[in-house]
């Protein structure tokens, strides 16, 4: 009887081992769920794919080119603007009145010149004459004078100030007469060559004055050197800058491209002209084709310009530019998502 009841509290001990074996078997080879992909990486081992973000080819930043104050601002960002349209105007009161002076000046050397070069008028040579007349006179009264202190002094009858007073009142109107003089030969001869080409040399300074100060106003004017687009306007007006201070930035809108920041892991997996698949969250379903432009041979740290908010920096990239067949419906600064076809 022991012996039946020993028999059968083994074949129990068996079953449920063999339950706890059944049960515990499929828990140990159960596979583990798969882990998300990073974001560049070989998938099935033929595709690698990379965030990227819709950039101009073609995107600058103005800089001011003078030392002034911002008067007026002509544009807003998001406005499309053509080339040659002014986008910032500097106040200018100062530029403006250095060009006017500079004006004035060539107008003064200009008459100059015309005056030299067509010989004094019979008015200027009547007028060095009467001049040499009156002089003359003058200082025929003044030798009169002297003579007469002279005469004086030796019998003194005046004093020795007196005398020396008289002699240098004597010599100044002396070369007073003599300047009338050579004033009237000159005018009755003309100008001469050498005063003709200082003349011309003179308006040849004042134009370049005027010149440089016409092109310094231009500065105060900002231009558009592009049809585009402005991105982003970097001062107000009523702001004082200094020269090379970043004033707005503008962006050709018909030069897209992608730019695509590949994981250091992948580098050496693309190439310039491999096919590429791009898809936007904004149009589910729609694959817009193109090629590899450009495969940067430097790897850096990831750009700043971040397409995922809570990605680390601190990981190396490098930069890829990709090509569109059709940019229709994308706008710069779209978040995309890059497949390199192999």
């Amino acid at each position: 009887m022991r012996n039946g009841r020993f028999g059968i509290l083994i074949i129990v001990f068996l079953i449920v081992v063999a339950v706890v074996f059944a049960i515990s078997t499929p828990l140990l080879f159960k596979k583990k769920p798969a882990v998300p992909l990073p974001s560049a990486q070989k998938i099935d081992g033929t595709v690698v794919t990379a965030k990227g973000v819709v950039e101009s080819g073609e995107e600058i930043e103005l800089s001011s080119r003078v030392t002034g104050t911002v008067r007026k601002v002509m544009v807003d960002e998001g406005d499309t603007v053509k080339k040659g349209e002014p986008l910032v105007i500097f106040d200018t009161t100062k530029a403006a009145a250095q060009v006017k002076q500079a004006e004035a000046g060539l107008a003064e050397a200009q008459a100059r010149l015309r005056e030299l070069s067509a010989g004094y008028r019979p008015e200027d040579v009547e007028m060095a004459q009467s001049n040499l007349s009156r002089t003359t006179a003058v200082h025929n009264q003044a030798k009169d004078e002297y003579e007469r202190e002279q005469r004086l002094y030796k019998k003194d009858a005046t004093t020795l100030i007196e005398l020396q007073r008289a002699e240098e009142k004597m010599k100044v109107a002396r070369e007073q007469a003599r300047e009338a003089q050579a004033n009237l030969q000159k005018y009755r001869k003309g100008a001469r060559v050498e005063e003709i080409e200082q003349a011309r040399g003179a308006v040849e300074r004042a134009a370049s004055e005027l010149q440089f100060s016409r092109a310094l106003l231009a500065e105060y004017t900002i231009n558009s050197p592009i049809n585009g687009l402005v991105v982003e306007w970097l001062k107000d007006a009523g702001e004082t800058m200094d020269v090379g201070t970043p004033v707005l930035k503008l962006m050709n809108p018909s030069e897209l491209r992608i730019r695509a920041e590949l994981e250091e892991t992948d580098v050496g997996k693309v190439g310039e002209g491999q096919s590429v698949e791009v898809s936007i969250d904004s149009y589910q379903g729609k694959i817009f084709k193109g090629r590899v432009a450009k495969v940067f041979s430097v790897v850096q740290k990831k750009s700043q310009k971040t397409f995922d908010p809570m990605a680390s920096f601190d990981i190396n990239t490098q930069k890829i530019h990709i090509v569109l067949d059709d940019y229709t419906g994308l706008k710069n600064g779209m978040t995309v998502t890059v497949k390199f076809q192999k």
